[in-house]
């Protein structure tokens, strides 16, 4: 009846298409796009996602047209496994054949946001190998849920791979303390937001370098690079308040009124720093994302 009431006051395709979830299509995605490259018209066959989120479920959500024949999303967070069920579901592709998993790759972990630890010791996967396995800021994002297990962590993707399959690990190369001109103002957010993380008892991501990532690959036996491409980010007014507000979130979880008053007086200096530094709608261009693309021998010696 209420979907009738809506056609009839022709609000009804306004609130569907208000809440349908879109889709990333590599064209529109600089570093999903470059996968879809690297590819080279070899079908996607059976993909794991070993560390998934919103953004890359809709892309993964588009390859069925490029031979993806099912998919295995993996995430430590169980909130975002609500989430990215959910988003699975309006997409379309919370299907039989595809699986959402929460887990830790390596057992008991601790969530960001709550500290709630909650322990997992191993990942029931639905399929002992993946001819295409994705690993998206999942290094970065280990120091939240398993630190101290990074080098542990590809050469475990490895093993799930199939021979001839192929491995796609992108990053964030490291912010620095600090740096020349205006975009220092990104080296004193991360600096501050990461003091904000810390305060609040949390764990901060750790991003790694892409030279850190290719010499892990080197060091696997029958496993190749194949290359690795740079993305320069630009940063925004928007994107970068994006990083302000994470320190702001985490007031709540401070020990003391006292550091919350303080650090809002911080943060809120940075936000008309960043405002005033990008006024002019130019885009600081700062850093990199990368993506590493690396292939498991088909015939090992």
């Amino acid at each position: 009846l209420l979907n009738v009431v809506l056609s009839l006051l022709g609000i009804g395709n306004f609130l569907k298409n208000k809440t349908m979830k879109k889709f990333v299509y590599g064209k529109d995605d600089a570093l999903f796009g470059h996968i879809e490259e690297q590819q080279d018209g070899k079908p996607f066959g059976n993909v794991l996602d070993a560390g998934s989120g919103s953004h890359s479920l809709r892309w993964i959500a588009t390859l069925e047209g490029k031979g993806m024949t099912s998919f295995t999303a993996v995430t430590a967070d169980k909130n975002m496994q609500l989430r990215i069920m959910d988003e699975a579901q309006n997409l379309g592709v919370l299907v039989e054949e595809n699986h959402i998993v929460v887990g830790n790759w390596f057992g008991t972990s601790n969530d960001t946001t709550t500290n709630e630890s909650f322990s997992s010791s191993s990942i029931d996967l639905p399929h002992d190998q993946y001819d295409t396995i994705i690993a998206d800021y999942l290094i970065g994002a280990m120091d939240g849920f398993s630190p101290y297990r990074q080098e542990e962590m590809i050469p475990k993707l490895v093993a799930l791979l199939k021979p001839g399959g192929n491995l796609y690990i992108i990053g964030l190369e490291p912010i620095p303390e600090k740096t020349d001109g205006p975009a220092n103002i990104i080296c004193k957010v991360r600096r501050t937001r990461d003091a904000c993380i810390q305060l609040a008892g949390h764990r901060c991501y750790r991003e790694y370098p892409v030279q850190w990532i290719q010499n892990q690959i080197e060091k696997i036996p029958d496993f190749v690079l194949k290359g690795t491409e740079k993305f320069p980010i630009l940063y925004r007014y928007d994107t970068i308040l994006r990083q302000i507000d994470v320190g702001r979130r985490k007031f709540p979880f401070f020990p003391k009124p006292e550091l919350v008053d303080a650090m809002k007086v911080v943060l809120d200096e940075l936000d008309e720093e960043a405002r005033e530094l990008t006024s002019t709608d130019t885009p600081i261009k700062y850093g990199f994302d990368y993506v590493v693309s690396a292939q498991k021998k088909l015939y090992p010696k």
